[in-house]
């Protein structure tokens, strides 16, 4: 009898075991639509490679967020790449021919997007607050408005116009069927990442930059555009980091966050990212190595 409670408790634990090294290795992402076409990428090239994790994709409210690897712009993420956003309209609006080939510097933008703080200072030249121009921006935590509003030193709510809730995607459907809609976006959502192009429907708004700056946006070619935003900083141009956040007792999840920085950083161009800094991306890759070897350290 000992020794059939015996056999029997061994197979109990062995099925224990063999279920939570399962759910150990099946890996579950969290990540905004202008970077999934990149993780898809990730998720393929990793497993080519020989990765054995199992791999699925977030949507609404599945698992909490310390049990799968996070793709976010928040603060606190371990960045890997960077994105910039820029202003759009749709081609041939009423917007677009209203604006013209003014172009906007960083006190003009800003005076287009955002409602003007009371305290600020008066100035002698016109202010855009009378614009006719319709302003949408994005709702989400991970929405490139945010970017833009802290680049600007604005509060997300003092954005004019409508709030769009959902994916960034969503801004750029709205002011397609507003003539005078005008709202920010990413690069990748802007881009049609196959012809390396301004998508058809789009118009960048004209930005008041060096003569370098202008060329380079009014071409429209988006590896031009990365590598002009890699090598120089605009008033007129955000540029915010993309990280993750991850459970770093998950030894499939540290393998391939740690895979991301060492290989997966080589496709971010591709995709419509600029890539981080050296010395940015070395402290990533630190840490990502000092998670995973912590969580070898706790087996």
């Amino acid at each position: 009898m000992r020794r059939i409670t015996f056999v029997s408790a061994l197979i109990v634990a062995l099925q224990v075991n063999i279920a939570a090294l399962a759910q150990n290795d099946e890996v579950t992402l969290r990540v905004p639509n202008f970077i999934r076409p990149l993780a898809e990428k990730w998720v393929a090239e990793y497993q080519k490679e020989g990765g054995t994790a199992g791999f699925q994709f977030a949507t609404g409210q599945l698992q909490a967020e310390g049990s799968i690897i996070v793709f976010t712009n928040a603060e606190g993420a371990i960045p890997f790449a960077r994105y910039a956003v820029l202003p759009v309209t749709a081609s041939g609006s009423e917007a677009s021919r209203l604006i013209g080939k003014h172009r906007l510097n960083a006190r003009k933008l800003k005076n287009l997007f955002f409602v003007k703080d009371e305290f600020e200072e008066e100035d002698d030249e016109p202010e855009e607050d009378k614009s006719p121009l319709h302003i949408y921006a994005g709702g989400s935590a991970t929405s490139a408005s945010n970017t833009y509003a802290a680049h600007f030193k604005q509060e997300e709510s003092s954005y004019k116009g409508k709030k769009i809730v959902g994916d960034d995607s969503f801004l750029l459907t709205a002011i397609g069927r507003d003539p005078l809609g005008v709202t920010v976006n990413s690069l990748p959502n802007i881009f049609d990442l196959g012809s390396r192009q301004v998508r058809q429907e789009l118009a960048l708004l004209p930005l008041d930059v060096d003569r370098r700056g202008r060329q380079t946006l009014d071409e429209g070619n988006l590896d031009n555009i990365i590598a002009l935003l890699e090598g120089q900083q605009f008033a007129e141009i955000p540029v915010g980091n993309i990280g993750v956040t991850y459970d770093r007792n998950n030894e499939s999840q540290c393998r391939f966050v740690r895979w991301i920085m060492e290989k997966g950083v080589v496709y971010v161009h591709e995709f419509g990212l600029l890539q981080l800094p050296q010395k940015e991306l070395a402290t990533s890759l630190r840490l990502t190595s000092n998670h995973h070897l912590a969580q070898r350290g706790e087996e």
